[in-house]
């Protein structure tokens, strides 16, 4: 019994991983319920969940709150452009099924590639300091050179949210206590080989290299 209840234990650190997750999906809800801080909020818990699975020491709730400030201008362009974007996609795929189907491949194509990009915007905007212009760019880089692990990132995020929202009578409670932080938590272990080489190619170099987070 005592092992089982050891912090050490793989079971006890599970369950302590999912309770964060459950905390950060509630904080990024309730931080994105103004819609136009939906980005900071994405970005704060890109974040948290970054720290732990790099397992480094942070106030979660605290944590998650001071990213969230220090990223609120960014966060809330990239969102609002982010929402535009949906809103486009979803404009065009509708008109596409009544006026030209077969164009409703290739907008569902333009919105995996959004999706693709903002997972990496959202993790470059909680590790990097920079430009939103420059991480956006660096995110759609990263997203072709890193093609493995951006399909398996986009994969997982797409697979859950569509098979919560066709069994929405069980998957909505899911949405809302892992919609968000869960794909995140998947996307943010894809990129750790990712974040370590990016690091080490630019570690010391006053030029090129963004200067990470604490």
């Amino acid at each position: 019994m005592r092992k089982i209840f050891d912090l050490e234990n793989p079971l006890m650190q599970g369950l302590s991983t999912m309770a964060d997750m459950l905390v950060l999906n509630l904080l990024a809800l309730l931080c994105s319920l103004p819609l136009v801080t939906m980005g900071a909020a994405m970005t704060a818990m890109n974040d948290m969940v970054i720290h732990i699975v790099r397992q480094e020491e942070r106030s979660l709730v605290r944590g998650f709150f001071r990213s969230f400030r220090q990223n609120l201008k960014p966060g809330i362009v990239f969102g609002l452009l982010l929402i535009l974007a949906t809103a486009l996609l979803w404009f065009d795929y509708l008109c596409a099924l009544t006026y030209a189907p077969p164009l409703r491949y290739g907008i569902a194509a333009l919105a995996v590639l959004v999706l693709a990009v903002s997972l990496y915007v959202f993790a470059l905007l909680a590790r990097y300091e920079n430009t939103l212009t420059k991480t956006i760019r660096n995110a759609a880089a990263l997203s072709v050179a890193y093609f493995p692990q951006t399909l398996g990132m986009v994969l997982f995020t797409a697979a859950l949210w569509l098979i919560c929202i066709h069994f929405w009578r069980y998957g909505t409670p899911v949405l809302i206590m892992f919609g968000f932080s869960l794909p995140c938590y998947v996307s943010v272990i894809l990129m750790k080989k990712m974040f370590a080489q990016l690091e080490e190619k630019h570690d010391g170099s006053e030029a090129s290299a963004n200067p990470a987070r604490d």
